[in-house]
């Protein structure tokens, strides 16, 4: 994969191995009813100039200078669609304008593949998303226990919202269908954030966004395990996490359906 400038751009990256097809955005698979996945919004907002506090924002801006804000992290996050007045340069469209253009995948010593920059990534900027097959839970359920049974590589990530008294899951595999979010590792000192973002409608894209200031040559990882998992040794799973960081927790985060 080649090195290219660090700025946002849209996604020119592909896969080396012939088993993985590369999609840019999220795709339906088994579980999902593909009718509410290709639901678009039909409205927008209608700012002309600024976007920082109408219907998309919710309030207050998502973005500061191309970085997310601290106060948003924990979601939901929206952003303009193609039925919003501001036009392309408005401040609340980044998930959508596609990846740092910086990244490159390479091997980890005892962890198989993983996710670099070759330029410095500002806390808050947008890296990537993780994107592959949306999937119902049934099948996440069914796929997490056949790679546990043929010891195989699981990417199925599952995401829960919690907005108001509601609880939102997603649930994404980019094992056969991903893009290049699909190499970022976990760790349990992560370098960046997973924050469900909203563009065309209610299925969420899940973003990277750095956690910190992440060095040219640094791995780009993330915590597999949303917040109710996080920290709990209720939710570990019985796969040795290799993160090698001072406070790992030694197993893998359990993907709880």
């Amino acid at each position: 994969m080649v090195s290219m400038e660090a700025t946002a751009s849209i996604d020119k990256y592909e896969h080396t191995a012939s088993d993985v097809m590369y999609v840019v955005n999220n795709i339906p698979g088994p579980g999902v009813d593909v009718a509410d996945f290709e639901a678009e919004y039909v409205v927008g907002c209608s700012c002309m100039v600024k976007c920082d506090n109408c219907s998309c924002t919710r309030g207050s801006a998502n973005y500061f200078n191309a970085r997310i804000v601290d106060e948003k992290l924990a979601g939901p996050v929206f952003e303009c669609n193609s039925h919003c007045k501001c036009g392309p340069n408005c401040g609340n469209r980044l998930v959508q304008n596609g990846p740092l253009n910086c990244l490159i995948v390479k091997e980890v010593a005892g962890k198989g593949l993983g996710l670099f920059t070759t330029r410095l990534i500002k806390k808050g900027q947008f890296i990537c998303e993780y994107a592959g097959e949306v999937i119902g839970s049934q099948e996440a359920q069914r796929r997490i226990e056949a790679n546990k049974r043929h010891n195989m590589m699981n990417y199925v990530l599952v995401v829960r919202e919690h907005i108001g008294d509601h609880v939102i899951v997603t649930c994404i595999d980019p094992k056969y269908f991903g893009n290049i979010g699909r190499y970022a590792n976990h760790s349990c000192d992560p370098k960046s954030n997973l924050v469900p973002v909203r563009v065309e409608g209610i299925v969420p894209r899940l973003g990277l966004f750095a956690s910190r200031d992440i060095k040219s040559g640094e791995e780009v990882t993330f915590d597999y395990a949303d917040g109710a998992m996080a920290n709990s040794v209720h939710y570990l799973s019985d796969t040795p996490c290799l993160c090698g960081s001072n406070n790992c927790f030694n197993y893998l985060p359990h993907n709880r359906i």
